[in-house]
C-alpha cells in the first residue's frame, strides 16, 4: 500500500450522502480523496477537533495540517491517515524508504 503525504485543504460532503471528499495538497497538486463521511469526520475530530454542535463539522482546525495517508487496495477510497506530528517512526521510515525506491 502506497503511503502519501500532504496537507489537508478541505472536506466536502453531506451527512445524508454517506460519502465525502477530503482535499489534500501534495507536491503534485491537490488530490480529491473519496472517503466515508462519518468515519472520516470522526477521525478528523479525534486528531484536530472539527465536530461542532448541531451534528456539523468545521474543517478550519484541520486545514494545513500535514498527514500521511493511504488509499484502499483498489485506490478508490481513503483507507486511513495519520497526522505527521503523531506518526510513529515506523510510518515515517516506510514513507521515506518508499520515496527512495522511486
Amino acid at each position: 500500500m502506497e503511503i502519501k503525504k500532504g496537507k489537508i485543504k478541505d472536506l466536502q460532503g453531506s451527512w445524508g450522502s454517506g460519502m465525502a471528499i477530503l482535499v489534500v495538497e501534495t507536491d503534485e497538486g491537490c488530490e480529491s480523496l473519496p472517503c466515508d463521511n462519518g468515519p472520516t469526520v470522526r477521525a478528523l475530530d479525534s486528531c484536530f477537533g472539527v465536530i461542532e454542535p448541531g451534528h456539523t463539522f468545521n474543517i478550519k482546525n484541520a486545514v494545513d495540517k500535514e498527514i500521511f495517508y493511504s488509499m484502499d487496495e483498489l485506490g478508490l477510497l481513503l483507507a486511513g491517515f495519520t497526522p505527521v506530528e503523531d506518526a510513529p517512526i515506523e510510518l515515517v521510515e516506510a514513507y521515506e524508504s518508499q520515496s527512495q525506491e522511486d
